[in-house]
């Protein structure tokens, strides 16, 4: 009867072990620099780092990540994909699962917000903007369009705009009271969108309706809404970016990266992989992801140079940084 028990005791113990290591993948150095890319053909991450301009490791998940968010401990990397019941949270000195939170399906989007210890997180199955803590409990909650997908914080106002695929209406969420206020009309499709505080803008592209596809920027006024005007950069400006007094514009369906002014004057322009969607700024530098061409990209912003390029997964679809 003893050794029947310590056999039991072993089984046990070998399935406890096997259960805590099977989420376990290589562990990332917590003094590097790094981008992440979110690849969603091959369901993996690329880390890659920054300094050397290298491929440091990829890890292979077993769910259909689709974006994250590396919290403010820099280890912490937050993961969600509309199919995925969970956010889940891995230690990348670790490489392990250090916590899930219960979402449920349809988080397609998230965001650090820059105004409180909070993570804005974007529900497309319940239409709703989600406010968690970095414990992964939700604080509150604001029904916005239907099938929310971009978000963009206002800093200086306290608001989150938010973009609907589906509905020509902006919604506008007051952070500090917590609700909605009213939003204003925009053109179809809308993806994309950059706040410049300053003028009181918000640029806004898109895919286009039908088969129409969208070859400007639509900009409005933040504040009322009103329409103020089109800037050209076809095809599909689906992404933006501030940078030195200077906003950076993809356009994934020519694969062309515009260097604006403020003004809405296009001073540069190059092609930069193949279908991109994905773009993030460090200092002095640009990251591009080429969703068909599986790699990233590393541009000078002042001349558009290409500094490097660098293979990664199977469809970049989001990019995070770390710096250290």
């Amino acid at each position: 009867m003893k050794k029947l028990r310590q056999f039991i005791l072993v089984i046990i113990a070998v399935i406890v072990l096997s259960s805590c290591t099977k989420d376990r993948y290589s562990p990332i150095d917590e003094h590097v620099s790094l981008a992440a890319t979110v690849n969603i053909k091959d369901m993996t991450i690329t880390f890659i780092d920054l300094e050397k301009k290298t491929r440091m490791v990829d890890w292979e998940m077993k769910k259909p990540y689709t974006g994250a968010v590396i919290l403010p401990d820099g280890d912490s990397l937050l993961l969600y994909g509309k199919q995925v019941e969970t956010v889940d949270l891995y230690s990348l000195k670790s490489g392990s699962l250090i916590d899930s939170w219960e979402t449920g399906k349809g988080i397609v989007n998230g965001k650090l917000l820059k105004t409180s210890s909070t993570i804005a997180l974007v529900d497309q199955n319940l239409s709703e903007i989600r406010f968690f803590d970095f414990e992964g409990v939700e604080q509150w909650e604001v029904r916005t369009e239907r099938n929310p997908l971009t978000i963009l914080e206002s800093e200086a106002n306290q608001k989150l705009f938010v973009l609907s695929f589906n509905k020509e209406i902006l919604t506008v969420i007051d952070l500090n009271k917590q609700e909605k206020l009213n939003g204003f009309p925009i053109h179809p499709s809308a993806a994309g969108a950059w706040l410049i505080e300053n003028r009181n803008e918000i640029w806004i592209g898109g895919h286009g309706a039908g088969a129409e596809i969208e070859k400007n920027i639509h900009v409005y006024d933040s504040q009322s809404g009103e329409f103020k005007r089109n800037i050209a950069a076809p095809l599909m400006p689906v992404n933006f970016l501030g940078y030195a007094d200077h906003v950076f514009v993809l356009s994934h369906g020519t694969s062309m990266l515009y260097k604006l002014n403020e003004n809405g004057e296009v001073l540069e322009s190059v092609i930069v992989g193949a279908n991109p969607f994905e773009m993030i700024v460090r200092t002095d530098q640009l990251l591009i992801a080429g969703y068909d061409s599986n790699d990233l990209h590393i541009i000078q912003p002042d001349s558009l140079e290409r500094m490097k390029t660098i293979p990664v997964g199977n469809g970049p679809f989001q990019i995070v940084l770390r710096e250290r």
